[in-house]
């Protein structure tokens, strides 16, 4: 396994690591704070948290079978299970909103007051500080491995930074103004977000299980460094596809018949370095068949 390989995967098991240490943390924290200020708005924090550890164990696990090397049951690796994890995810996050706006539609016929106001935005304000430093690592920890995991992690994380600060805004405005309907619409409004966070992480899951194309600029890069090559008459039947980290990447080339079989392996030698260089870490295939007449692209 490559040196760049090793050092990337032992990232990704730091940030499940702090993911869950800190969902644990906040847990603790918010309940107590909840049982004692009674916000609605608390509640929904809480129970975002408790989602939070739950979807950061599956992204442990996730990661620790997506980091494993090939084998001889899975010649192309373990990468996919990344998205299966993010899959999970989102279907927790999913099932977490849905009793939170349900809960939340409900405080509005029943409204509680909240107490001990002070104690909420101070619980508040670490939650939000720890939050900040575990997006800030997982921000890196993407930067170097491109992780989908870890991005579906960071991406309910970051809500939640901005779920906190809407926490101390609502618990103001209801203890105050006794706007108690405030805590309420908070809740709702959060859930809705989540289940935004759920579209976009369900999206990529999906596409990586089924082999979705990578975008059109990555294969339109692919053609201009194959076409740059002075002996290569026409590219075609390029696919490609991403598993966990890796990228895979195969397509046919047209070269002149007249060229020797070395000939031939030397070129595709070169643009599968070219490539790499390009898309760091992919995996390139490209199969030579003698120009013999002219045909449409693949």
């Amino acid at each position: 396994m490559k040196k760049k390989t090793v050092q990337n995967n032992a990232l990704m098991r730091k940030a499940t690591f702090a993911s869950i240490f800190t969902a644990i943390a906040l847990i603790v924290l918010k309940f107590m704070t909840f049982v004692l200020t009674g916000s609605m708005a608390m509640l929904s924090t809480l129970l975002d948290s408790i989602q939070d550890s739950m979807t950061s164990f599956i992204n442990f696990i996730a990661v620790k079978h997506a980091t494993e090397p090939a084998d001889k049951e899975h010649r192309f690796g373990h990468g996919k299970a990344q998205a299966l994890g993010g899959a999970a995810q989102g279907i927790i996050i999913a099932i977490a909103s849905f009793l939170l706006i349900c809960e939340s539609i409900s405080r509005l016929f029943e409204p509680k007051f909240i107490t001990d106001i002070g104690l909420g935005i101070a619980i508040t304000g670490i939650a939000i500080v720890a939050t900040f430093f575990l997006v800030r690592f997982q921000k890196y920890v993407i930067k170097k491995t491109n992780s989908l995991s870890i991005k579906a992690d960071m991406l309910h994380y970051e809500g939640d930074i901005l779920m906190n600060v809407g926490v101390i805004v609502s618990m103001v405005l209801s203890y105050y103004l006794k706007w108690t309907f405030i805590d309420s619409l908070f809740g709702i409004a959060v859930g809705l977000y989540l289940l935004h966070v759920v579209y976009t992480i369900l999206k990529e899951s999906v596409g990586m299980l089924m082999d979705t194309e990578m975008p059109g600029f990555v294969r339109d890069e692919i053609k201009k460094i194959a076409l740059s090559h002075k002996d290569v008459h026409e590219i075609y039947d390029l696919k490609t596809r991403k598993s966990g980290e890796d990228i895979f990447i195969q397509f046919c080339i047209r070269l002149d018949q007249e060229l020797t079989l070395k000939k031939a392996h030397d070129i595709t030698d070169e643009l599968e370095c070219q490539i790499r260089k390009v898309i760091p870490d992919s995996a390139v295939i490209i199969h030579p068949e003698p120009l013999l007449k002219k045909e449409n692209n693949i």
